[in-house]
């Protein structure tokens, strides 16, 4: 209902500003298409209108059917510019136009060029740091000290990014962040989504889209909202590619290879990459707690050594002026192995001399293979509607073969008093296909968007546990298990875009997705949850109103609402062992989680953007430890009744000197988590704030350097533990060489190691904890870039995929 009612305010408030600005309309435009010398769609090329004096007026750059409008003009004579890299330069003839009277212009038809290109120098650079009213970017191709870093090391280093000690991605605040590759889910959440983004080198990104409340047209799934990772793609006419390797040492060394390989004609454009990469990563806890009358000290020691493949390719075509199709695949081959090393010291917590040693190891195989395909087609209707189909097919596996000793010795003596020593393998399959259809039609007032998509993902989970016996593992059928889950959603959108005057644009749209599901659990043990059906239709408004006063200040303001809904294998009953003290166990009667945004965004010259979020998620997901017989506990995920996020945050790029321009970024959240887990009462409250400030510098020798600085105050993971702050420094350094087609780079991350620790403590549910975790994050590394082939720039074609957001939620 509440949204009803801000609905209601809102379309009052719209339609009194629409009358009040009636007399200040301005419908005078001038509209034209600018095509190729095959008469084929010119896309990108940039229209730029001008004055009698050759002034600059507006520019815009052509879409995919090589249209530009120019709107709200004042009536005089002017010149159209048309400039494109790959043909000559294009000037009108005067052009006179009257008060509200509309001009088509005959379709440009550009010439091709015949000058060298490799006369010609681009030396233009993108901000490192773009603030929208509607998103972040972070340009990681113009960032020094980014370079060398694998994809997950990247997002922490992204304006208003945290990634906290779980590898989990929270966004300003808010968990429940959808990871998009090029526009496309990723398919990918938990320990996946991490060797995902630990096998994508940050030197095959291009930039990162940070986007806190999407539109009614991406699927509602991520109550955190989406992260973007845009790759590079070599967009030159012929054959071109690049050869990039590097390499970096902290505690491990990390190394990675990898080409890519691309021929792009007037009509075709094939493109693919290839990428090794051997990785070591370190994993130490130090913790302490008390719990039922037991005092436990654990130390442990983890390394995990991955090895991965990546593989992808594929093509667009232009059929015509007015279709085209696009087809591209990819292939994510890991192989891993994890050690851990384990001291547990078990005492009772009032006679400390009573107790015990557990010895353990985890010997781990952990190999994952992930596939998948995407197929579009675009149809251009006329020059104001057009019409796109996407199709999608994916498959996912992934095993874990553990062995783990655990021996136990006395405190005084050191002998031992018994062994216990388990296996397990546990796997997984998914298979999914999706479909996807957006139609989109310009009116003389608005845009009308529309759209449907269909998925259907199923999976299937394998658990065999064993008992070693004589050095010989026998089957525990009381602890292993097999947990199948399918899930189909539909969805329905449609979406509004109108510019009400020169300064007042609104967008309003509405979201249907209609869910079913079913769980079915397959064990000897006989459960009451053994198969749990599911059934619910839910709708996602989402409403922005921007005010633009054409000189210094744009205001814009927005509300919406989103879903998540639970990784498939939380909702797994069964108790899974992940040592002898601890375990994991789903809970099937998890409920998705709501969240409403409130967002209100304030830019002064387009450098100062100030914003300030508002958001209340009910369900929310929290890991909750129940303390089992003993000295163990389990860990599973519960609903937490309610989270409140109130953010704000301020960006600021300054350029001092030619040489030095930096980039302030500051964010502050108020968090608080409140509910009721069974007997415990949850109610924490923390003011949460973190600071970046990055250094770009341009020093003698053609050499660029960039310093950044960030600090996070305390904050809270998982709604229940508390995790102390700290700070970090990066640097980079770069230069080019053998005429720019050589670059090599130097890069440092927390090269003071002030972030490599993680402090962290909890006090609910009768256990008390006090630990630390600890990193390989103090690095320093080396990375070589070479260019070969024709660098003629060529203007490329974005595509989106029908694969939806629920394959985000494949988690180990």
């Amino acid at each position: 209902m509440r949204i009803i009612k801000y609905l209601f305010i809102l379309f009052i408030l719209v339609s009194w500003l629409s009358s009040s600005s009636q007399e200040q309309k301005n419908e005078t435009q001038i509209k034209g298409y600018i095509l190729n010398p095959e008469k084929t769609p010119a896309m990108f090329s940039t229209a730029i209108l001008l004055n009698q004096d050759s002034v600059i007026i507006k520019g815009t750059l052509t879409g995919d059917d090589g249209a530009f409008v120019f709107d709200n003009i004042n009536p005089g004579r002017y010149l159209v510019k048309v400039s494109n890299i790959e043909f000559k330069p294009y000037v009108s003839k005067p052009i006179l136009i009257q008060k509200n009277e509309k001009i088509v212009l005959d379709s440009i038809i550009l010439s091709t060029n015949t000058f060298k290109l490799n006369t010609v120098e681009i030396v233009g650079r993108k901000a490192l740091v773009e603030v929208h009213a509607d998103k972040t970017v972070f340009n990681v191709a113009s960032s020094v000290n980014a370079s060398g870093n694998n994809g997950l090391e990247l997002l922490s280093k992204a304006p208003g990014v945290v990634v906290d000690m779980d590898n989990n991605i929270i966004l300003q605040g808010k968990s429940g962040v959808q990871i998009f590759i090029d526009g496309r889910p990723s398919r990918l959440s938990g320990k996946d989504l991490t060797n995902f983004l630990e096998s994508i080198r940050s030197d095959n990104i291009e930039s990162i889209e940070i986007i806190t409340n999407p539109s009614s047209k991406y699927d509602a799934e991520g109550t955190g909202g989406i992260i973007n990772i845009k790759l590079k793609k070599n967009t030159s006419l012929g054959f071109n590619g690049n050869v990039i390797g590097s390499y970096s040492k902290g505690v491990f060394p990390r190394s990675s290879i990898g080409t890519t390989l691309n021929y792009s004609g007037r009509k075709i454009n094939l493109f693919s990459t290839i990428n090794y990469s051997d990785n070591r990563f370190q994993e130490d806890i130090t913790e302490s707690s008390y719990q039922s009358g037991y005092y436990i000290e654990e130390q442990s020691k983890s390394e995990t050594h991955r090895k991965s493949y990546n593989f992808s390719g594929g093509m667009d075509y232009t059929i015509n002026a007015k279709q085209s199709i696009s087809m591209d695949g990819r292939a994510f081959i890991n192989n891993g192995d994890r050690t851990l090393n384990g001291s547990t010291g078990i005492y009772d917590s009032i006679n400390m001399e009573d107790g015990e040693i557990l010895l353990s190891q985890a010997l781990d195989e952990i190999p994952s293979e992930n596939y998948n395909f995407n197929f579009s087609y675009r149809y251009s209707i006329d020059s104001t509607s057009n019409l796109s189909a996407d199709f999608s097919l994916g498959k996912y596996s992934s095993s874990k073969n553990t062995y783990q000793p655990n021996n136990y010795y006395s405190i005084i003596g050191d002998t031992l008093l018994r062994s216990v020593n388990n296996q397990y393998d546990a796997s997984t399959q998914i298979n999914l296909w999706s479909v996807m259809v957006d139609y989109e039609k310009r009116f003389k007032k608005f845009t009308l968007s529309s759209g449907a998509k269909y998925s259907y993902i199923s999976t299937g989970n394998q658990l065999a546990f064993y008992d070693i016996e004589n050095e010989t593992p026998v089957l525990d059928i009381t602890k292993s298990n097999n947990f199948d889950y399918l899930e189909k959603v539909a969805a329905l959108y449609v979406i509004v875009n109108a510019k009400v005057n020169e300064k007042i644009t609104v967008n309003a749209g509405l979201r249907m997705e209609s869910t079913s599901s079913l769980g079915t659990l397959e064990s000897e043990i006989v459960t009451q949850n053994s198969e749990v059906p599911r059934s619910y239709t839910d709708f996602f408004p989402n409403v922005s109103i921007a005010y633009d006063d054409q000189k210094k200040s744009v205001l814009s303001a927005s509300i919406g609402r989103r879903i998540t809904r639970p990784n498939y294998q939380d909702l797994n009953p069964f108790e899974s062992r992940t040592s002898e003290l601890s375990g994991w166990k789903g809970n099937p009667f998890l409920n998705p989680n709501y969240i409403t945004n409130y967002q209100l965004t304030y830019s002064f010259m387009r450098k100062l953007v100030i914003s300030n979020t508002y958001s209340v998620t009910k369900d929310f997901f929290a890991n909750v430890f129940e303390i089992t017989e003993g000295a163990g506990n389990i860990l599973s995920p519960r609903n937490l009744q309610k989270a409140i996020n109130n953010g704000l945050s301020v960006s600021y790029p300054l350029k001092v000197t030619k040489w030095w321009n930096f980039t302030t970024f500051l964010v502050y959240n108020y968090s608080s988590f409140n509910g009721t887990i069974g007997s415990t009462v949850i109610d924490l409250q923390a003011n949460i704030y973190n600071f970046r400030l990055q250094n770009s510098l341009n020093l003698p020798g053609k050499i660029t350097m960039e310093l950044t600085y960030f600090y996070t105050s305390p904050w809270i993971w998982g709604g229940t533990v508390n995790v102390e702050g700290g700070y970090a420094i990066n640097f980079g350094i770069k230069k080019d060489f053998l005429n720019k087609k050589l670059l090599i780079q130097a890069t440092g991350s927390d090269i003071f190691g002030t972030r490599s620790d993680f402090h962290y403590k909890s006090n609910y549910g009768g256990k008390h904890v006090d630990g630390a975790i600890s990193f390989d994050n103090q690095r320093f590394g080396i990375n070589m870039t070479y260019n070969f082939g024709n660098q003629k720039a060529k203007a490329s074609k974005k595509r989106k995929s029908a694969i939806d957001d629920d394959l985000n939620r494949i988690s180990n």
